[in-house]
Formats: C-alpha cells, sequence, structure tokens
C-alpha cells in the first residue's frame, strides 16, 4: 500500500482515481496496493487487493496486472463461500435490507466510490447457495448486477437453480436482475446516464 502512495506508483494511483473512478478513501478501506515491476515477485506490477472473510481476515490475494490489464491473478481460495467486500458492505446490507453483487473487485470498489455501499463481487465464481446463505443473514433482496447479458442470463437460471433445490422462496430472499443496456458495465453506465438513473434501474 506504501508502494501505491508513493512517486512510483503514482501511474497506478492515477489510473485507479482518474479512469477507474474510485476515489482515494475506498481504496484504502479496501487496503489496495501496487506491487512494483522491478519486483522479481510473481505480483510485480500488480494492483492487489485482499480478499476478507465477513469478519476482515485475509483469505487471499487478488490481482490485477497493471499494463495488461484483462490479466487476473487470484491466490488459490474457495471463491464459492466469500463475497468480495462483505466485510465493509455487511452494515450497509443489514441497514438498506438489500445486497448489490457485481462481478469484480474494480466494480466493487467504484459502486462504493458512488455511494452504494452494500455492493459485494463474486470474484470470476458462480453465484452459490453459500453466496446466498451468507447474504441471508443480513438481507431479503439481492440484486444482480453483471457486466452483459450472457452473463446474467447464466446468474439467471443458476439462481432459479437455486430456489428449486433449496427453497430458497421459503426463507424469504429475493433476487432482482439488473440488465445494463447497451453492454455497459456497473462503472460505465454511472459514467454516462449518472447515479440517479442507475437508482431508477
Amino acid at each position: 500500500r506504501q508502494t501505491l502512495n508513493s512517486d512510483e506508483g503514482k501511474p497506478v494511483l492515477d489510473y485507479l482515481v482518474n479512469e477507474r473512478g474510485i476515489n482515494k478513501e475506498i481504496l484504502e478501506r479496501f487496503q489496495v496496493g501496487f506491487c512494483p515491476p522491478r519486483s522479481s515477485h510473481e505480483l510485480s506490477n500488480r494492483i492487489v487487493t485482499p480478499v476478507c472473510d465477513p469478519y476482515g481476515d485475509p483469505v487471499a490475494l487478488s490481482s490485477r496486472h497493471f499494463v495488461n490489464k484483462k490479466n487476473f491473478f487470484h491466490e488459490s481460495y474457495l471463491k464459492t463461500f466469500y463475497l468480495y467486500g462483505l466485510h465493509i458492505a455487511k452494515e450497509f446490507i443489514l441497514k438498506y435490507n438489500r445486497a448489490i453483487v457485481a462481478e469484480g473487485e474494480f466494480d466493487v470498489m467504484y459502486l462504493h466510490s458512488c455511494n452504494f455501499p452494500m455492493s459485494v463481487g463474486i470474484c470470476g465464481s458462480a453465484f452459490t447457495i453459500f453466496h446466498a446463505a451468507v447474504l441471508m443473514r443480513y438481507c431479503s433482496n439481492v440484486f444482480f448486477i453483471y457486466d452483459g447479458d450472457d452473463k446474467l442470463n447464466a446468474s439467471i437460471r443458476r439462481t432459479d437453480k437455486l430456489f428449486k433445490d433449496n427453497k430458497l422462496s421459503v426463507l424469504g430472499i429475493r433476487f432482482f436482475y439488473v440488465r445494463l443496456p447497451d453492454g455497459l458495465d456497473p462503472d460505465d453506465f454511472i459514467k454516462q446516464k449518472g447515479r440517479k438513473a442507475f437508482v431508477e434501474l
């Protein structure tokens, strides 16, 4: 984290704040760091953030290469059990009785920066019965916001199966599927249309 706030990390910090729209307070809250390219570590030249359990204890590191932005690396952990950012979002999920489930870490941090602090991420996993069981401790309304219809449709099929196989409807949890127009992801939609339009959607 110190490197991110150094001269060496300035291009990375500029990217996160000015291009991705994540404010510095949120970066600090999510403990985002940067491993410099001079390092011989496997995380060299990567933006790094911990994946934590609901109590805030780290279970793994997640990272994205700074140059090749689509190059992700996650330490091995049971993705089906953990939701990224839940340790931060849970009090707001409980307060508002709703959770927003996004795809990745950067989507979650951006949503928190836009004052949607009830947002969590699935980190490349399908939404599972374990995720549902965790969220049911805090709320009864879950909103899925994924990039693209294919992923959202897959989520609809998956959660329908969870309802049928596990009788989730009896327990009172409800799933809502938010379709972002024109193939936009959450940050592009909010940047183009505004926060109010996102709330209405």
